[in-house]
């Protein structure tokens, strides 16, 4: 896999900043406040490609519309940061992505060893659980900017249940079948965040991750963007709203076959900042 580019790019950004000193005086309770508490919402369009290959079926991807989901949804966030000193910082996020749905098959496919046929009653669900966990160095600030990158974890808890109903021999018995696949992968990325106040009270907020790379029984592919603007209504409490993007291409291969999520994440989020 091609490390090099987006290695390279990084570098050139922030080469001119790496030597620059930490300034000991900030003016926004960003760059100052040891904690920042963040709750908040994501409407977000949704793109999956989601397959269940097993040993003598023909891999097929199930997509949102198959399983009869939305392609539009709310779910909520959570993150918190801790600022350790003027160098270092830690944080951690969570993301809930949950749908359930009911729906008469109008595409064949098969999940998990079980054959969908056109005309199967289906009660599909997927759960997606994001739990991201970072720790970040400062390469420059000033009193009103800041410059870190570093890297962390970012875990995919994965859930997808396929249940399929059909009717044999006219209306004397019925057939129930469950597919079922689960994929848990914690995928390192690499990140890099510039924070910028325009006066006390408006501020701005940039991240971007990246990563590809196999190791064990994971293949991961991984992108990140998030642009977030914030409105301190005291010196603790700011509202914000920002635009995110996640593409995640994450595959566990096992014994019997593999297990693949391809899935992209986009659309607007807000939320309610407490920092102390």
């Amino acid at each position: 896999m091609n490390f090099v580019a987006p290695v390279a790019a990084c570098l050139v950004v922030i080469s001119p900043f790496a030597s620059v000193p930490v300034s000991a005086d900030a003016e926004h309770p960003y760059l100052t406040k040891k904690h920042l508490v963040t709750v908040g919402g994501y409407r977000q369009q949704s793109k999956a490609s989601l397959t269940a290959a097993r040993e003598n079926f023909e891999p097929t991807p199930v997509d949102l519309e198959s399983m009869g989901l939305k392609d539009r949804d709310n779910s909520w966030l959570v993150e918190y940061r801790y600022r350790k000193n003027p160098r270092w910082q830690f944080s951690g996020s969570i993301y809930r992505y949950s749908q359930s749905a009911g729906l008469t098959a109008e595409t064949s496919f098969n999940f998990d060893s079980v054959e969908v046929e056109v005309g199967s009653a289906l009660e599909t669900s997927l759960t997606i659980d994001t739990y991201i966990f970072d720790a970040m160095y400062t390469l420059k600030r000033t009193d009103h900017s800041e410059l870190i990158i570093g890297g962390g974890f970012h875990v995919l808890d994965n859930d997808v249940l396929i249940k399929t109903q059909r009717t044999v021999n006219g209306n004397e018995r019925e057939e129930i079948e469950q597919g079922r696949a689960s994929l848990v992968a914690p995928l390192p990325n690499f990140r890099a965040t510039y924070f910028h106040a325009f006066t006390p009270k408006l501020s701005m907020l940039a991240t971007a991750g990246w990563l590809s790379l196999s190791y064990d029984q994971y293949d991961g592919d991984f992108r990140y963007l998030r642009l977030r603007a914030e409105y301190l209504v005291t010196d603790a409490l700011g509202l914000s709203a920002g635009f995110q993007f996640a593409s995640i291409d994450a595959q566990e291969n096992l014994n019997r076959g593999y297990n693949r999520f391809d899935v992209q994440f986009s659309g607007v989020t807000v939320g309610l900042s407490y920092a102390f």
